[in-house]
């Protein structure tokens, strides 16, 4: 029966159509993977060679003033981009994976980036978590939605009782041969991205292809739940169809919505405000409360004196520099724990609905999402304070450009190293594909 059931759907023309279609549209998300790894290697290899310029050029003609060479050369911040990150390239391609600051003001460098087209921002990219969330859920619907109806249709289900006392067995064995069918195009794609790519077979692709998988599973036992209602071809077309826009459009659009409504986002622009105006106010200003502060938060810098009668002076200038993120740092960190608290938001969505919960999972695993850009953030900050409180002392004690060793002011890189809780990523699956089955084995009873 098995063999039967094999040849007869792999003599299908349409489903061979359909899986060939899924092949190539994974492919392509594929190479567009490879593109995105190699245009993120070739800024990077850029970047280093910017700054290297850039450092050249201002010793150059600055030699003399430390300070007028730092107040131009930016120093780079990667945020390394792991081989799955072709899988999944999140927000990757909004966040920069490149950062350079200068040792001036943070806050309104951090909010720097490329400016891209809205309408391809607001499509996304085709990686291969859009083909397998996207795409794979409407192959399984094709595949299965008919297996009961049609045989009702026929006239043939009257004849699978006669012949089977339990016919439930017959339509499993069906979906059972299509399961196959798609799990091994996934394994394919998948295989074929590991070699082509150089995805390391580590942990995270491990946890990254079962969680797909089991994001497979839970469409067919959908379907196997659905069919066994005992609907028509289309009514049951179109109950699958409906719960897929309802999934990957309604819920996430609305549940965006929501949370945009719950935690409002608008530290980040008033950050960069009051930044500006925390430093730009202080030409106006006493010089003296400006030190004042920024020698209680840097006492070590306290022997580096600044009369208020002075004329222009790097200490001070750096200082009212530091002053304005200072005036700012209310607004950065409220703006961080809005949008960890909508992150986590996303979460709990995706406890619920496997569609969500497959992309926040494998965007964490391949460091493209929310989580990765914060954390970020974070080491930019600490990558920024590093650099200012090397140079400040050569700065403020009036060095040229001899007093550092250029060749050690090379671009740096940031991993995000944090673990994966495995409990977190497959238990919703797990909750989700054990209860449809429940359900489904309950209508599957009445068949016989």
């Amino acid at each position: 029966m098995n063999t039967y059931l094999y040849k007869q759907f792999y003599r299908n023309r349409a489903y061979i159509t359909a899986l060939v279609f899924l092949w190539l549209a994974g492919m392509m998300a594929i190479y567009t993977g490879k593109k995105f790894l190699e245009r993120n290697h070739d800024n990077i290899v850029r970047s280093e060679a910017f700054q290297k310029e850039s450092i050249r050029r201002n010793v150059q003609y600055h030699k003399d003033d430390l300070g007028l060479i730092l107040y131009y050369v930016k120093l780079n911040l990667v945020n390394k981009t792991p081989q799955l990150a072709a899988l999944n390239i999140g927000m990757r391609d909004l966040n920069p994976s490149i950062q350079g600051v200068t040792i001036r003001n943070l806050e309104e460098q951090r909010y720097n980036a490329d400016f891209y087209n809205p309408s391809n921002a607001a499509a996304g990219n085709f990686d291969f978590s859009f083909v397998l969330v996207f795409l794979f859920p409407l192959i399984i619907v094709a595949f299965c939605y008919n297996l009961i109806s049609e045989e009702e249709e026929k006239g043939t289900w009257k004849l699978l009782h006669i012949q089977s006392s339990h016919p439930g067995r017959l339509i499993d064995a069906k979906m059972r041969v299509r399961f196959i069918a798609v799990s091994a195009v996934y394994v394919v794609l998948l295989a074929t991205a590991k070699a082509w790519i150089g995805i390391p077979a580590d942990f995270s692709f491990g946890v990254f292809m079962i969680s797909g998988w089991l994001y497979i599973i839970f469409w067919f036992i959908l379907c196997r739940w659905v069919i066994a209602f005992r609907k028509s071809s289309a009514q049951n077309a179109l109950i699958l169809l409906i719960l897929w826009v309802t999934m990957n459009f309604i819920v996430p659009m609305a549940g965006n919505m929501v949370i945009q409504k719950m935690y409002p986002v608008r530290e980040s622009l008033k950050a960069v405000m009051q930044q500006r105006e925390g430093y730009h106010n202080k030409w106006d200003e006493p010089k003296l409360p400006t030190m004042k502060k920024f020698y209680k938060a840097y006492p070590q810098f306290s022997r580096f004196t600044v009369e208020e009668n002075d004329a222009f002076t790097w200490t001070w200038y750096y200082a009212m520099q530091h002053m304005g993120d200072m005036e700012a740092s209310l607004s950065s960190r409220q703006y961080t724990q809005k949008m960890q608290k909508r992150n986590s938001a996303a979460v709990f969505l995706g406890y619920l609905f496997p569609n969500v919960h497959t992309q926040l999972t494998e965007s964490r695993l391949a460091g493209t999402g929310m989580d990765n850009h914060l954390e970020f953030a974070s080491a930019l900050k600490k990558f920024h304070e590093k650099k200012r409180l090397f140079f400040y002392p050569l700065i403020f004690s009036g060095k040229n450009a001899d007093a550092v060793n250029w060749d050690h002011q090379v671009v740096e890189s940031f991993e995000d190293s944090r673990n994966i809780s495995l409990l977190q990523v497959f238990l919703p699956y797990m909750v989700l594909i054990i209860l449809l089955f429940f359900l489904s084995q309950i209508k599957y009873r009445k068949l016989c």
